[in-house]
């Protein structure tokens, strides 16, 4: 099975919630996680998801594809 999410898409997640001065917990409140979850997520003990990647495009106005592995 293919990734569809890249491998350092929390780093690219945690770069951009950084640059932009957001907080992990208005962050995590606007994707609709935990903020717990969304630190395991940014420090790499959790792979994310479709749905978060989804969510996390949305609530930051991104493209969704910043968080896509290339076909």
């Amino acid at each position: 099975m293919i990734d569809i999410i890249k491998d350092d898409a929390h780093k690219l997640l945690k770069q951009k919630i950084d640059s932009k001065g957001l907080k992990q917990k208005y962050v995590a409140e606007k994707i609709g996680i935990s903020t717990n979850y969304l630190g395991q997520v940014l420090n790499g003990n959790k792979k994310m998801s479709a749905e978060v990647a989804i969510r996390a495009s949305r609530a930051l106005g991104l493209s969704l594809e910043f968080f896509l592995n290339k076909s």
